[in-house]
């Protein structure tokens, strides 16, 4: 019951639901669900996640009063995301893209405590941008569409963004995001709503709901402007499935929080400009 009154009162980190869903993702699916990553990559991507945090971390203000078991622990997640949400066959992959994500922290950021982009999507936008496509792949394997990775991660997700108070990003994002199928897509039966909607429900599509777009050091923290960010990740990541881009969810994330840290860079710009004009 005591476990329960902290959840109730925020009085957990919301870090430990989102760390620990990618974690046991990962460990159940290596030991149940035959996923394939090789030792070789999970540990190099383990390595080079601590190792990039660890560097930034001693090299930066950002974080300055935290220790640095906190940051690992932030590494490590961000490397279960990857291990999760990509697969490729080459062994140092999921290292270089932990170090991708890890520096974004430090090197694309707000201020010394928020950064721009959620690490894990920005690593994985580099990697569509960026890198030869046959190098990896972004679909879902096969297990994330069997009941038990959804249920883990809707309850640890919902659990997360309670905790995090971001939980109006996701149930704005759904609920635009039903209402924009049915712009989008000629829904006239049962099939088509499952072909609309079915990829945004399944374990993938949970992840991305509850534990990427609700990043709390990149998500907005006034209840408004949570509404209207998760219905604009929604709007873009439908438009661009109408327009066949494949990962679209990824890129709508991407170009979202982009667009919101231009839109606070100028408000902050004429709130400073506003202080310092000499009044007559």
């Amino acid at each position: 019951m005591k476990f329960f009154h902290k959840i109730k009162n925020r009085d957990i980190d919301g870090r430990w639901f989102l760390g620990g869903s990618h974690f046991l993702l990962v460990l159940i699916s290596l030991l149940v669900f035959n996923l394939q990553r090789s030792f070789s990559q999970i540990a190099f991507g383990y390595i080079v996640g601590f190792m990039t945090e660890y560097f930034w971390f001693s090299r930066s203000e950002k974080y300055k009063d935290i220790n640095f078991f906190d940051r690992a622990f932030s590494a490590a997640t961000e490397t279960a995301g990857l291990l999760v949400l990509l697969k490729s066959h080459i062994w140092w992959f999921y290292g270089f893209l932990s170090f991708i994500a890890v520096s974004s922290k430090y090197l694309l950021r707000k201020d010394n405590t928020r950064h721009i982009f959620n690490p894990t999507n920005f690593a994985i936008t580099f990697s569509l941008i960026i890198l030869p496509i046959h190098w990896f792949g972004a679909w879902p394997d096969e297990f994330m569409m069997s009941p038990y990775p959804m249920i883990q991660v809707t309850i640890m997700g919902m659990i997360a963004t309670w905790l995090g108070r971001t939980y109006i990003v996701s149930v704005s994002y759904v609920l635009s995001l039903v209402l924009w199928c049915f712009v989008f897509f000629p829904i006239h039966s049962s099939t088509e709503a499952v072909y609309a909607l079915g990829p945004e429900f399944g374990a993938i599509g949970l992840i991305y709901l509850f534990l990427m777009i609700t990043d709390p050091k990149t998500a907005p923290k006034n209840y408004l402007h949570q509404v209207l960010y998760g219905s604009s990740i929604s709007f873009v990541h439908i438009y661009l499935r109408t327009m066949q881009l494949l990962y679209s969810r990824y890129i709508a994330l991407f170009f979202i929080t982009l667009v919101y840290f231009g839109l606070q860079t100028l408000s902050a710009l004429r709130t400073q400009k506003s202080e310092t004009t000499p009044t007559a």
